[in-house]
């Protein structure tokens, strides 16, 4: 049984695996090659948890939010997790095979694409955004594939952080900050009166809609870290200033940005489905939000977005007077001349020692997880610092391995 056999079962329209297991208890296969039907087109996607940015290095985590597309008799999700399980560094990163059919190659692929757009999973990097760039590449929609596609249009499916490209996403991503700021002012809001509930009703005031503030609207300041796609993962601070209207809408102001203030109006369906209207338009949005070491995690989805912010828990603040003194948002440091951990791994090999003399280039360590060895280089010359993995230990995505001191 080939591994790829969900794509053939949808355009056969026959369960090969019963018929593999009806073959081994002594049965005839069910029909000869002549009377097998072919039709239609099937795509398969291998939704995976890897570092595309890192050259498609695997990734671990738990699936903190996972909601895959719906099911139907034209779409397939194969998965053997749920939401709240790991991705261990112990077996395949793989999360799910997406199959889709349709009627012809076209049909298919815009399914392809939609499925793609609406697979849920926030927790730990995944590749869904690069297979829908990859969907939506001229040459993948007039079928000119081949193995070398990814080199050959990698200009086009890895963005230049200095091109014109990044600019709109940039923009793209302070549109969905702003949307995330009303919508943790929302969540935030209703769990603060909720709390009031059967205590001292004069508070409620303060937590109308608006709020009450003396001879003042409400104003408060969310800061959130963008965890940017451009090249390299890196980190770019948005602060959107938020002030509380008096119809109950909030007006956003995203700062360093040339677009004009917006009103939005914010109302929730559920835990993680939310209305944004702004401009007349009606926009729906899916926010998911965990907490992991202190930080806020928000991943949130609307259109053709994805994007994903962090929140330190004493990242935001209000403007009001009693909020003066909060700590203001400061940049995740880094040891400088650390080399990280590109992927979550058992330490194999360690080439060199402490206070040895390097150039660049020179491997340092050798790191396995999920089937792979990945070879750790010093980024640059000089001497060896701080190393002190040995073979067998463990390290996580992002670790500092060493540090590389000037010669």
């Amino acid at each position: 049984m080939k591994v790829e056999h969900p794509v053939t079962e949808m355009i056969v329209g026959q369960d090969l695996v019963e018929w593999q297991i009806r073959v081994a208890n002594g049965e005839n296969l069910p029909l000869t090659q002549e009377q097998v039907p072919l039709k239609g087109h099937a795509f398969e996607a291998r939704i995976y948890a890897e570092n595309v940015s890192r050259g498609f290095l695997p990734a671990t985590g738990s699936l903190h939010y996972f909601s895959p597309v719906p099911i139907s008799p034209t779409v397939r999700v194969e998965t053997g997790v749920k939401e709240g399980d790991t991705v261990s560094m112990h077996y395949d990163p793989m999360i799910a095979k997406l199959v889709v059919w349709g009627e012809n190659r076209s049909a298919a692929l815009i399914k392809f694409k939609d499925c793609l757009l609406n697979f849920q999973v926030a927790g730990l990097p995944t590749n869904i955004n690069f297979l829908h760039q990859l969907a939506n590449h001229w040459a993948f929609e007039k079928g000119l594939v081949e193995t070398h596609f990814i080199e050959c249009f990698k200009e086009d499916l890895f963005i230049d952080p200095n091109g014109n490209i990044a600019a709109e996403i940039r923009a793209a991503a302070k549109l969905s900050a702003a949307f995330v700021a009303a919508c943790i002012c929302k969540m935030d809001h209703n769990t603060s009166k909720e709390k009031l509930q059967g205590g001292d009703n004069s508070l409620l005031l303060w937590y109308s809609d608006p709020p009450f503030r003396m001879h003042h609207s409400a104003k408060r300041v969310v800061e959130l870290e963008w965890e940017s796609e451009l090249g390299e993962k890196s980190l770019e601070l948005i602060k959107s200033s938020i002030i509380h209207l008096s119809k109950g809408t909030y007006l956003i102001e995203v700062e360093d940005d040339d677009s004009p203030a917006m009103e939005l109006k914010i109302t929730r369906l559920s835990r993680f489905k939310f209305i944004v209207e702004a401009a007349g338009l009606s926009i729906i949005v899916t926010l998911a939000r965990y907490l992991k070491d202190n930080i806020h995690h928000i991943h949130i989805w609307h259109g053709q977005h994805h994007h994903q912010f962090k929140q330190p828990l004493t990242l935001y603040h209000s403007s009001d007077d009693a909020y003066e003194n909060k700590p203001k948002f400061e940049m995740a440091s880094r040891t400088k001349g650390g080399v990280l951990a590109p992927m979550a791994g058992l330490v194999v090999k360690v080439l060199v020692e402490n206070g040895a003399k390097v150039e660049e280039g020179q491997p340092i360590l050798v790191l396995e997880a999920m089937k792979m060895e990945h070879v750790v280089k010093s980024p640059r010359a000089g001497y060896i610092d701080g190393l002190h993995a040995v073979p067998g230990s463990q390290v996580f995505d992002s670790n500092i391995l060493f540090v590389v001191k000037d010669e």
